[in-house]
């Protein structure tokens, strides 16, 4: 007998992860055969809501579903006790479909573009700030190659905020992200001035910092500016006891300065950022992965013991790594991701960005 509340019961009980998004899905097939709309939606953004870290591609897997249940169905409504309209909820999902898509190689530039297309009807239509719109389409234009379109996105950005009044650390930090990307020093240096003085959030600074790493570090080769930065970074890192959010950055600039600290860095992160599913991710870590090791082949070592997860297709029981082999795995792994990059972007941005932090270690490596 279909009851969606012991269904709710059921999977809550798994921790995240694939067995979990398994059970909302086994829920979201007995509430489609029930005609159930009001928990077809629920259950659909529930998992939605449960795409987190290595599973976030799943997430564009059931956003179809959600919108086009919400196309059909405007009047829908969400079961009741729950908190939020089905309006919210498409709403909510909407903004990380847009706002993580240029994680995945796997969504084309035209379906990107639709996706953007939609959002905006979406946001007008409902009231919904267009932030997040703005956002996505630089990113997306910047990823591109189309440097026009990402600014007149940049100036639209700038104008919305100015309009409304609305200046705040995610506001500076966009700017500091568009300025990094496109080598504006200044505008990178004043956006981190901002959010030290005026907008302080430590989740917000730490990726500022850590694209002033990327700029002294792999951009310019100076690990002497980028010093204060990486510092002010791992700060809040170990405070908050979170994975780093700038492996590959992190690695080059220790191979630099530090290399046992590099290798411990490495020993740290290497568990958990080896399983991502997310390709943006998995070329940074596969990125800084090949340094660590070629960095270790220029000290004359050919093995090395250390803990990987047994779900890694090279893991070895007993923890004993070929170094030279893993830094072919990982570079090419890290060459395949860019090259996979360019295709949807239409140019070489990706493998020449990943030649650029190989080039920023180049005395340091084999």
């Amino acid at each position: 007998m279909y009851q969606p509340q012991q269904l709710i019961e059921e999977y809550q009980n798994f921790a995240p992860g694939e067995a979990k998004l398994s059970a909302i899905r086994q829920a979201i097939q007995e509430a489609d055969l029930a005609k159930d709309y009001s928990y077809m939606m629920y259950f659909r953004y529930d998992y939605a809501c449960s795409c987190e870290d290595n599973y976030l591609l799943y997430l564009y897997v059931i956003f179809p579903e959600i919108l086009e249940l919400f196309e059909t169905h405007p009047e829908i409504l969400m079961p009741p006790d729950i908190g939020i309209t089905a309006e919210e909820a498409v709403g909510e999902v909407f903004s990380r479909v847009i706002d993580c898509a240029d994680f995945f190689y796997q969504i084309s530039v035209p379906d990107m573009e639709q996706y953007l297309k939609k959002y905006h009807s979406f946001c007008l239509a409902y009231g919904y700030s267009l932030s997040v719109y703005h956002m996505a389409s630089a990113r997306l234009y910047r990823a591109a190659g189309d440097k026009e379109k990402a600014m007149h996105s940049l100036h639209e950005f700038r104008l919305m905020n100015r309009s409304k009044h609305l200046r705040n650390a995610e506001t500076v930090a966009f700017e500091g992200e568009m300025a990094c990307w496109y080598g504006d020093l200044e505008n990178l240096l004043k956006a981190g001035k901002l959010l030290e003085t005026n907008y302080y959030d430590e989740y917000t600074l730490i990726f500022q910092y850590g694209r002033l790493v990327y700029h002294y570090a792999v951009r310019l080769h100076d690990t002497e500016h980028a010093e204060p930065y990486f510092k002010k970074m791992e700060r809040i890192r170990k405070k908050h006891r979170w994975h780093s959010f700038y492996f590959a950055d992190t690695i080059v600039y220790l191979v630099r300065t530090d290399l046992r600290a590099a290798w411990s860095f490495f020993k740290e992160e290497a568990p958990y950022q080896s399983l991502t599913y997310t390709p943006l991710d998995k070329m940074e870590f596969c990125t800084g992965a090949e340094i660590m090791m070629r960095a270790l082949l220029k000290e004359g070592k050919k093995n090395a013991r250390f803990r990987l997860p047994s779900k890694l297709s090279y893991y070895r029981p007993d923890g004993c790594y070929s170094i030279e082999t893993l830094a072919e795995y990982y570079g090419k792994e890290a060459q395949d991701i860019s090259r996979k990059f360019d295709l949807r972007n239409g140019n070489d941005n990706s493998i020449k960005e990943y030649q650029m932090f190989l080039n920023a270690v180049k005395d340091y490596v084999l």
